[in-house]
């Protein structure tokens, strides 16, 4: 058995047999890999199986391997990176491996397989951003990871691009999480890929992201349920991380009109208070005394839990629930934990609106339990390693949770009704004349993921694909997404649309269209999407199952529905190269190449988990990632050819055996000759566009230099302990004691300063706090203003202080310190 985040799509299958020969997956109706698995066993051949378990859980079945033979599974998943704790970072997280989870577990994980000590791991990050690199850490390996930065042709550092390595000595003993921040990550964003199937019919597919960054005045009055795992499982630092959760997120609450509560579960429930009490500095002080006695024991009955909680919220106000848990739990009819918050959701009124979020927290967290809680709960769900400051994922969760959301959200794709195609009916089946087959009327020409965009979030990461059936080659120049807010007023942002060159994608599908295929699937799976109607008689799960059948089979993806069989037919099913695949200009109004695209495009682009008993796997360029860079071999392992990245200008193209992916499209222009040979697939242009496309770029020769020196990144300080000691500080309405702060490092001798200012010792304590927080926080801007929010709002609401010029002298008597 091996891990997937929840938000991976497994989309490559291969064997590759000891004499070199390639055995190519094909994703198929379950039952029906099942058979022709079976069938190859029995026959003697060789063959591999990859089977769903749970969204964040698959195995690996391989058979008959001949005597002295060898064989070697590759398996390759695409996957959409979030933001971290601040919107211009993503975080990768690997799992070191699948936990003992409370419940009965599937029948295909019995007689698994997990990893031994012998096993090594190889992962080798190639990070390419459009924007500067800030940083790159990793709090769980802070000291194994080595960094190599790409050389320029100016024989500087690449502040673009760098490659990441880690190399384990022994198995992971706990998951894997690279940070990535750059300039321009919360930039919003929207690429789009054409295609052409077999049958001759286009398609546009569409990605878009965007984090938004306005600032929102807390929701006047709203109920605060926390609800925190105290399983067996969470023993250890895991409760540690939770309980100092609990302590900074109390901290944080709105000092006025908050209404909140604490829930403990194992296998039963109990709470600090039989309702929910009034915020303020009494009920503070006691729910923190509750949350210090806190002890673990017991199973996991997450489902009973969240149905006692969200049953016993004051159903009048809107309620947000925060959900601190390490997931170890099987989602099985009687412990549903998303059914159970997706049922709630449902039923809540619109001005008494429900919202869950979710905190995973250790390693081997269950990520299709935490995000599946958050995606039914119109939520966020983050994640915290034990190595974590807790800091930030508090504040983003604060902020999340305490701030209205945009509801009613459209989003206008930016086609009109003459470009939309239409479809003949479909029939959705297993490939078999079996009474399965499903005969239906045919999807909507838009097909979106999520179906419905219920909520943004401040701060918070939205991606939505599309699907389009097309009469003809048409790409927009812009989407536009329009909504409501909470507390009234609509909002409206329109969003260009860059192109997409995916150079080296010469197998396998485009990759915008994959994820867009996963997204529609998860979206079916959780029962979300509407259905097609069925021309004969047919029960909802089924045509339920014959669309996620029809769309892991188009797409090459696993499912519950689909999985990848391999056959060994005695030939090598590896293919040869194709042309690469072209890139798409909008048609609409194009925008100019250069600085159009000045948001970013990150492609994290390649994460190489070589999973061996010692030796080492050579990666043949068999069946790449969609929308991956052509695999070459170079003079030596650190040695690439490399172009100049132009350090300030982002005007450079790439060469070919350069990165090519979503990260560098902002700065390659290509002539016309990158078009394909269809000119079904070739977008109307004007005459004048035509002539401009026709204009040949500047040509960089790339150049062969020493590689850039290796070197390993150092371990980050935690954020701002002394920070998190000021916010354990801070009374409910956001005030500060300056008996506190006298013990406090760099603050405490700015205390008796106090004596030479009209000022009361509250104020004066709270200026302070806020001063030295803002010199702590520098390069934090968000982080801050979270931490900052309630200390401000009790400054401002004093009318017998001058707050800029106390706010002056605070941070003068910081500085001189």
């Amino acid at each position: 058995m091996f891990p997937v985040p929840a938000g991976g799509a497994i989309c490559a299958f291969n064997l590759e047999t000891s004499d070199g020969r390639i055995v190519k997956g094909l994703a198929k109706d379950k039952e029906t890999a099942r058979e022709e698995y079976k069938q190859a066993l029995q026959a003697g051949q060789l063959a591999g199986l990859v089977n769903y378990v749970t969204d964040d859980i698959f195995t690996i079945s391989i058979g008959s391997i001949s005597a002295h033979a060898s064989v070697e599974a590759h398996v390759e998943y695409v996957m959409i990176l979030a933001n971290d704790d601040n919107a211009d970072e993503i975080r990768f997280q690997l799992s070191s491996g699948v936990g003992q989870r409370y419940g009965t577990p599937p029948d295909e994980l019995v007689s698994a397989f997990r990893p031994t000590e012998r096993t090594r791991i190889k992962i080798t990050c190639d990070i390419q951003t459009s924007g500067r690199l800030k940083e790159i850490v990793s709090p769980s390996h802070a000291n194994d990871i080595s960094e190599t930065r790409y050389a320029t042709s100016g024989g500087r550092s690449s502040r673009r691009r760098t490659t990441i390595k880690y190399r384990s000595r022994s198995f992971l003993d706990r998951d894997f999480v690279l940070i990535i921040g750059a300039n321009g990550l919360d930039s919003p964003r929207c690429f789009a890929e054409l295609q052409e199937d077999s049958q001759g019919r286009l398609s546009l597919a569409l990605q878009l992201t965007l984090v938004p960054k306005l600032f929102l005045p807390p929701i006047p009055s709203q109920e605060y349920l926390f609800v925190i795992d105290r399983s067996s499982s969470m023993s250890g630092s895991r409760i540690v991380t939770a309980k100092e959760t609990m302590i900074l997120l109390l901290r944080m609450l709105p000092h006025s009109g908050t209404r909140f509560n604490i829930y403990i579960f194992n296998n039963d429930v109990e709470s600090f208070s039989p309702q929910g009490l009034v915020y303020d500095e009494r009920s503070l002080k006691d729910a923190n005394d509750y949350v210090d006695r806190i002890e673990t024991r017991g199973g996991t009955e997450m489902g009973k839990a969240l149905k006692h909680v969200l049953q016993a919220r004051n159903q009048n106000i809107p309620t947000a629930v925060f959900v601190l848990t390490d997931g170890e739990v099987f989602d099985n009819d009687l412990n549903d934990p998303i059914g159970v918050v997706r049922d709630a959701v449902g039923r809540a009124s619109k001005n008494a609106a429900l919202r869950v979020f979710t905190l995973g927290i250790g390693s081997e967290v269950s990520t299709a339990i935490c995000e599946g809680i958050s995606l039914a709960g119109n939520g966020v769900h983050l994640y915290a390693i034990e190595a974590e400051s807790i800091l930030g994922k508090c504040a983003r969760l604060l902020r999340a949770g305490r701030t209205p959301i945009m509801n009613e959200v459209v989003i206008d794709w930016g086609l009109s009704s003459e470009h939309l195609g239409s479809q003949a009916g479909v029939a959705f089946s297993n490939q078999t004349l079996s009474p399965r087959t499903i005969a239906t009327l045919p999807p909507p020409t838009i097909q979106q993921a999520p179906t419905q965009v219920h909520s943004l979030h401040a701060g918070t990461q939205m991606v939505a694909f599309a699907i389009i059936q097309l009469k003809k080659a048409s790409v927009p120049s812009k989407v536009v997404v329009r909504g409501t807010f909470d507390n009234g007023g609509d909002f409206e942002l329109p969003i260009p649309i860059g192109t997409v060159y995916l150079d080296g994608a010469n197998r396998g599908l485009p990759l915008i269209h994959t994820l867009a295929a996963w997204r529609l699937i998860q979206e079916h799976e959780g029962k979300r999407a509407n259905l097609p109607t069925s021309i004969m008689p047919a029960s909802e799960d089924d045509i339920r199952r014959a669309v996620i059948v029809n769309l892991g089979e188009k797409y090459q993806l696993v499912s519950q529905y689909t999985s990848f069989v391999a056959v060994d037919s005695g030939q090598d099913d590896r293919r040869p190269r194709r042309q690469t695949t072209p890139r798409v200009r909008p048609n609409e109004n194009p925008l100019p190449l250069q600085g159009s695209f000045g948001f970013l495009q990150t492609a994290f682009s390649l994460v190489s988990g070589l999973f061996n008993n010692g030796g080492t796997v050579a990666l043949e360029d068999v069946d790449a990632v969609p929308g991956s860079w052509p695999l070459f071999t170079p003079t030596s392992e650190d040695e690439r050819d490399v172009v100049d990245d132009g350090t300030e200008s982002q005007g450079s193209a790439d060469s070919h055996e350069s990165f090519s992916t979503m990260s560098s499209l902002n700065s390659c222009d290509c002539s016309d000759d990158s078009f394909p040979p269809s000119p079904r697939l070739r977008p109307q242009l004007s005459p004048e566009e035509e002539e401009r496309q026709h204009q040949q770029s500047p040509r960089i020769e790339p150049l062969t230099l020493d590689p850039a020196p290796q070197r390993t990144r150092p371990a980050l300080p935690p954020l701002g302990p002394i920070v998190v000691q000021l916010v354990r500080l801070q009374s409910f309405d956001g005030s500060y004691s300056l008996g506190d702060l006298r013990n406090i490092v760099g603050i405490g001798k700015a205390v008796d300063e106090v004596n030479n200012l009209a000022v009361d010792d509250k104020i004066w304590a709270t200026a302070l706090s806020v001063a030295f927080i803002q010199k702590q926080m520098m390069g934090r801007k968000e982080l801050a203003t979270d931490l900052l929010m309630k200390a401000l709002e009790f400054l401002k609401s004093r009318s017998d202080i001058d707050l800029t010029e106390l706010l002056h002298t605070a941070k003068d008597a910081i500085d001189n310190l």
